[in-house]
């Protein structure tokens, strides 16, 4: 995919998956922007707002920033979960999902619980 980001091997593109702020709720506490680990806000200093200058790099079903927001000023384009179970069946994912499972299994293999390793703590 030539540097294009991906969600599971689908072109990120492809997705309208990201937060849409309701200017007249904002207060501009700034939580939506010191939540997000993934860059998609950025700071309007002018007017003292947040906004989403990066809706690609939003994980696909993620609602943290919409969460935490104590104004309710953050919504998605539709229902995560059936959001994400849609792109699932459209796309067919599993199989990537299963692969790179596997290569983080096989990667960090610390990431795999043993019962074994249960039974003797």
């Amino acid at each position: 995919m030539g540097g294009q980001k991906s969600w599971h091997g689908v072109d990120r593109s492809l997705f309208n998956w990201y937060p849409i702020i309701d200017e007249s709720k904002c207060d501009s506490c700034g939580m939506c922007l010191l939540t997000c680990g993934n860059d998609v806000f950025r700071w309007d200093g002018s007017r003292s707002i947040p906004l989403v200058a990066n809706p690609g790099k939003c994980v696909i079903g993620c609602t943290t920033c919409g969460k935490l927001c104590p104004e309710d000023a953050i919504s998605f384009p539709d229902d995560p979960k059936k959001y994400v179970k849609d792109a699932i069946l459209k796309y067919k994912i599993f199989p990537k999902v299963k692969q790179e499972l596997q290569e983080r299994i096989d990667k960090f293999p610390d990431h795999s619980v043993h019962l074994e390793a249960i039974k003797d703590d």
